[in-house]
């Protein structure tokens, strides 16, 4: 397989699709870019400056359906398809006493079932080997109150990733994972102007690791977990900080 591939990329249209696409196109690889809006479909692919190398089908992907639709079209555009960049997710926070069952079934459908979805599709054309990529979130395992429905279904998330690692390794198919906090966009510091972004996830971070993961100098990773965190850092008041820095008590 050469170093430019063939991926469908599904769910481009949130928090990471802009610049995930971006760096993809610009190392080269060729993109079907698949989600329900087929306006904000067209800003991504626009934004990529590579239309030889991108196409967009409006599906959604969480159907399986659906999903294998979307491969065929890539296959039918591109004449393959090497693997798939999932950036498909949904948010949920509130207690548990205020969460009702459906809040659950949501969060379990946008990061898990979409995921599985979409890589059945994706699977049965791989017989050359192939990447898959997954977002998670560092809250999967260090969940904070009222992140419970949102960090359980990426704690499964990643737990699903790392068997299918187990299954697919011996194909020459690479799953991994990264893993990142809160995105630091535009929209998510106009909703949350009090919050220290210097803690979040900068999307071109982000996407320099998803290109890195689906590159041969990732040819040892199967079923890791990358943390993509930035500086963002649990705080506790057990702890003093570093010496000369203000005692904020982080561990």
């Amino acid at each position: 397989m050469s170093d430019a591939q063939v991926f469908l990329v599904t769910g481009p249209t949130g928090a990471m699709g802009e610049a995930v696409v971006g760096k993809l196109a610009a190392s080269g690889h060729r993109l079907m870019l698949a989600a329900r809006n087929e306006s904000r479909l067209k800003e991504i692919a626009d934004s990529a400056a590579a239309p030889d190398q991108i196409a967009t089908v409006v599906a959604d992907t969480t159907k399986p359906l659906l999903a294998r639709r979307a491969v065929s079209e890539t296959i039918d555009r591109f004449g393959r398809i090497d693997g798939l960049i999932h950036l498909v997710g949904g948010f949920h926070v509130g207690p548990v006493m205020l969460s009702d069952l459906d809040a659950y079934t949501r969060m379990f459908q946008a990061n898990l079932l979409s995921a599985v979805s979409a890589t059945q599709a994706v699977l049965p054309q791989l017989a050359d080997g192939g990447h898959l990529v997954y977002l998670s979130s560092v809250l999967a395992r260090e969940p904070f109150p009222g992140f419970g429905a949102y960090a359980a279904s990426k704690a499964a998330l990643q737990a699903w990733v790392k068997s299918l690692a187990h299954e697919v390794k011996h194909r020459g198919v690479h799953a991994n994972v990264v893993v990142m906090t809160m995105a630091d966009t535009e929209e998510a510091r106009a909703q949350r102007p009090h919050m220290d972004f210097e803690q979040a996830t900068k999307p071109a971070a982000v996407a320099d690791v998803v290109d890195f993961l689906v590159s041969p100098a990732a040819g040892g990773l199967f079923g890791v977990m990358v943390p993509v965190l930035g500086k963002f850092e649990f705080s506790t008041g057990l702890m003093a900080g570093p010496p000369g820095a203000p005692q904020l008590n982080r561990l």
